[in-house]
């Protein structure tokens, strides 16, 4: 966090500059730009308020995503067109990042996305030059006349392929990255290329009987599009087991990007592409158990193994699908591989293996899905896991959020020497440009190992996005708060008292009522209300305590206890004993963290049963970015 203060401070003057003064260059220009060029303006700041508030210093997720800013903007190469090092190793002297083909292909976009979801929950400004390179170099060089988005050859000796490709995950991450630069620039233009991508996708797939599919390919990364040579290979791909090709991981998120993209466009590939996805994902090849109970049907009720990340990105795309269309059949298809999925791990803190028939560790893409799929299902009416979500978020997601520069830097000294291998690495400012990373591999207390693959990043950034968003809702003048935790929102404040008190503060600004969900582990008959307005006593419904007439400015207070909990599980034979607050691990017992390893749940501060407080300033966004 003191890196991070350092690097602002000497860098922000200079980031400020360059963004004005590309803006005022594009001002200059005047006129309409041909196709293809970076036309349209970005708001120079922000749309929102700022106020100052003395609040809980608790578990705050849009200061996580101020810190994340940091490293969507540090981890890019400017002198390779802001392409991503994907792989950032600190134990190591010194400490280095490093390219790989993926990089460019699939992870770029990610960034590009993430970055508008961070700027919303922060409000700030930080590297918005670095953002604004970034973009443009996707959207004027490595966008094609065809509107795919191409990882280019020229001069990138890691690029792992003999011509440029277009790599289909990756143009569905631009997708969803394009409609969320459109949500945030109000700019028209973004929809034509949306419908590019949308219209190519659905010419390049290949279809036989009811479904279609798109190859592994073998160029560059699975399952892309050479720009002279088409597909390499036609064959149908497999199902993603071991010695395979993950194909659901690359193709059911396509699904993700069609339902995203129909909020802005009603092209009818969407459509026609999607509904024929779908009956290639659902093949029964692609679901099924390690081992399964004698009579039960795995692959019609979602059952799956091995690659969770994979497993879990292809049931978010069916089920945004399922959103779209309506399909309740497909909602509770989603469900049951969700259930599937929490039999894997300890799902009671967010913990999710990498592999789930090894013994491997906790990827941060896998705990990122997990945050956005139980959200998603609660919105889509099949289930509730608000639960479920709060223990994610509140324990191994942030505890795999790299913060502490100290702690990098020991890890560093930890690691052996070694020579950075120019152009293709580099050692310049590692650990402070990598701050608000996401661990790429971790076990239960600690990564024995710190290392970034910023595919995890991208994800888990977003995930925090997910979470915070999903707060606290509004609707024709209805607040309801799904998460006890903090968040500034145009309609109600939350502040937090959690896990120190039980306690959670709602401010009113512009809510008649607001429904609040109760956590399982609260006992509703030990819960208080006390309001600074109005005279209605509050109402159970369900698991949702209900206040009406509400008024401006309006206070609601609601108390209960929170006492510690001990909580055991096994992995890989090891016993796990966990000390909960609430939803919030507090301690972990036995800790096996090896010298240079970065440790977890350092948190014995949090059982002191007094939450200290702060005054700071508080953003509140007027972009509201659909997910």
């Amino acid at each position: 966090m003191r890196a991070l203060s350092e690097d602002r401070r000497r860098y922000g003057i200079q980031s400020l500059l360059a963004f004005f003064f590309f803006f005022i260059k594009l001002a200059l220009a005047g006129g309409e730009e041909p196709a293809g060029k970076w036309s349209w303006p970005v708001p120079a700041e922000v749309p929102g308020t700022w106020y100052e508030a003395t609040v809980p210093d608790t578990l705050d997720l849009a200061e996580r995503a101020e810190i994340a800013l940091n490293v969507l903007t540090g981890a890019l190469d400017p002198n390779y067109n802001y392409e991503i090092f994907f792989h950032t190793t600190f134990k190591a002297q010194p400490p280095f990042m490093g390219h790989e083909c993926t990089g460019l292909p699939t992870n770029n976009p990610k960034f590009a996305e993430s970055l508008v979801m961070m700027r919303e929950m922060s409000g700030s400004n930080f590297n918005r030059d670095i953002e604004t390179h970034m973009m443009e170099y996707m959207v004027t060089k490595a966008t094609g006349a065809d509107g795919l988005y191409y990882s280019l050859k020229e001069g990138r000796p890691w690029h792992g392929a003999g011509e440029d490709f277009a790599n289909v995950y990756g143009n569905t991450r631009y997708l969803l990255a394009m409609i969320a630069w459109h949500h945030f620039t109000q700019e028209p233009a973004w929809k034509s290329r949306v419908d590019a991508v949308i219209n190519r996708l659905s010419a390049i797939a290949l279809q036989k009987d009811d479904y279609v599919y798109y190859p592994v390919s073998n160029i560059g990364e699975w399952f892309s599009w050479g720009r002279q040579t088409g597909w390499l290979s036609k064959d149908e791909p497999m199902t993603g087991a071991p010695g395979e090709h993950p194909t659901v991981l690359y193709l059911g998120p396509v699904l993700r990007g069609l339902a995203k993209a129909a909020e802005i466009t009603d092209n009818p590939n969407i459509r026609q592409l999607g509904d024929r996805l779908v009956n290639f994902i659902k093949k029964p090849r692609h679901w099924n158990a390690e081992v399964e109970a004698k009579h039960v049907h795995g692959p019609s009720r979602a059952h799956w193994c091995y690659h969770f990340h994979g497993w879990v990105a292809a049931l978010r795309g069916l089920l945004d699908y399922a959103m779209l269309t309506g399909d309740a059949d497909l909602k509770e298809f989603v469900r049951d591989g969700y259930d599937c999925a929490r039999n894997y791990g300890i799902p009671r803190i967010g913990w999710f293996p990498e592999v789930t028939n090894e013994q491997t560790q906790c990827e941060s893409c896998c705990i990122a899905d997990m945050v956005a799929l139980p959200i998603k299902l609660n919105d889509a009416g099949v289930g509730d896991y608000w639960d479920d979500v709060e223990r994610y978020v509140r324990n191994q997601l942030v505890e795999q959020q790299y913060i502490d520069a100290d702690l990098l830097r020991k890890v560093s000294q930890a690691g052996a020497v070694r020579k950075v291998n120019r152009p293709r690495e580099t050692d310049e400012r590692v650990i402070e440009r990598n701050l608000g990373g996401f661990a790429g591999r971790a076990m239960v207390d600690h990564d024995s190992n710190p290392w970034n693959m910023h595919c995890c990043t991208g994800n888990g950034t977003e995930a925090i996005y997910y979470a915070w968003e999903a707060i606290t809702r509004f609707h024709d003048g209805v607040a309801q708060v799904n998460l006890l935790l903090n968040r500034a929102s145009p309609w109600m404040d939350i502040d937090s008292y959690l896990p120190y008190e039980g306690q959670v503060v709602l401010k009113n600004k512009q809510a008649r009522a607001v429904s609040v969900r109760i956590p399982r582990w609260v006992d509703k008959s030990e819960v208080k209300v006390k309001r600074s307005g109005g005279k209605s006593e509050p109402i159970w419904s369900g698991p949702n305590l209900v206040c009406t007439g509400l008024g401006a400015d309006e206070v609601i207070t609601i108390t209960f206890p929170v006492e510690e909990r001990i909580e055991k599980a096994v992995l890989y034979g090891t016993e796990y004993t966990f000390t909960f607050r609430g939803n919030t691990v507090v301690d972990v017992k036995p800790r096996s963290q090896p010298a240079g390893s970065y440790p977890f749940y350092q948190r014995s501060h949090m059982r002191t049963g007094k939450a200290p407080m702060k005054t700071k300033k508080r953003f509140v966004s007027k972009v509201m970015l659909p997910w």
